[in-house]
Formats: C-alpha cells, structure tokens, sequence
C-alpha cells in the first residue's frame, strides 16, 4: 500500500473514531441515566437488547463493588511470610489465590491495615468506597449479537436510529 493510501486510511478512521468517541460520551452519560430511572422503577439491573425480535446483547447496570483492597503487596507479603508461608510463591511474591484470599476475610480496616474475622491486623490493606454506577454490554454469543448488528449499520437498518449522533458516514443526505 502507498504511503498516501496508509495517510488517508488513518485519517478517515481517525474520523471515526473521533466522531464515535464524542458520541459515546453523550450517549452514555443519557443511556446510563434512562437505565438508572428503569432500574429505579422497575427493580429491574439488566436488559436485553434486541433487533428484528432476535436477542443481539445484553446490558446490565453494574455498581464496581466497595471493599478491601491490596495496596502494598510487599507489605502483606512480608506479613504473610510469617503468619501464612503457604499463601507466599517467593519472597514477597504472594500466590495468585492468596490476595483473593485474605481479601475476603477482611471485615474492616484500620491504619494499620485490614482487619480480618479473627481479628488480625493484616497490613498493606485498606477500604475503598463502592464506585458509580456504570453499564456493561455483552454480546449475545448465541445469536453472533455483533455481526448481526453490523450487518444492520452497514444494511442502512439503523441509519434513522443512528442518524443524529454525529457520525458523519450515518447523517442522511
């Protein structure tokens, strides 16, 4: 492909993308707000989403969760070499399931660090608050939910749908 070619390839995606991204952040920020209502209204933290009656994805109102987290693992390793070898793979390297581990026994936290059912002080831990709500969207592996909406974008199925968004390659002439 000639340099030309390559320089007005990157352009036109760069388009897109740019376009793509303001879109998202507006969407998202008034999508968000439609699903909190509905999950307000309804009980309701996960819908489907769907296209010609066919299930193409799923989108859920998730909340990142609060709770203790790992914030010098030297710390806790070095601690843990004492209290619990078997959690430790080297020195102050914890085995992979040994932070999931002790996490879960954390009940609170102190300066000092979290503090487990027994009462431990276990440092290197501390609480973090829950997040924001978000949503996630997950295809549909079923129904191959992506291709089915792309076939529809690139169709023209959802030109009307998409039309005031911003995307250049979607505005009606």
């Amino acid at each position: 492909m000639l340099l030309r070619d390559i320089n007005l390839r990157y352009a036109a995606l760069k388009l897109i993308r740019d376009a793509v991204e303001d879109a998202m952040k507006a969407e998202k920020a008034e999508h968000l707000e439609a699903l909190e209502a509905s999950a307000e209204e309804s009980g309701a933290k996960s819908w489907n989403v769907t296209l010609g009656g066919e299930k193409v994805a799923a989108v859920t109102l998730a909340q990142r969760a609060g709770g203790p987290k790992v914030v010098d693992e030297d710390a806790l390793a070095e601690h843990l070499e004492a209290a619990r070898p078997d959690m430790v793979e080297t020195v102050k390297r914890l085995k992979p399931w040994a932070a999931k581990e002790i996490l879960a026994s954390i009940v609170d936290a102190t300066e000092d660090g979290g503090v487990t059912k027994d009462g431990e002080i276990v440092p290197g831990i501390v609480m973090v608050e829950a997040g924001a709500p978000y949503q996630s969207l997950r295809w549909d592996a079923k129904t191959d939910g992506k291709d089915v909406v792309a076939d529809a974008i690139r169709s023209g199925a959802l030109r009307d749908l998409l039309a005031d968004t911003g995307l250049p390659m979607l505005e009606q002439r």
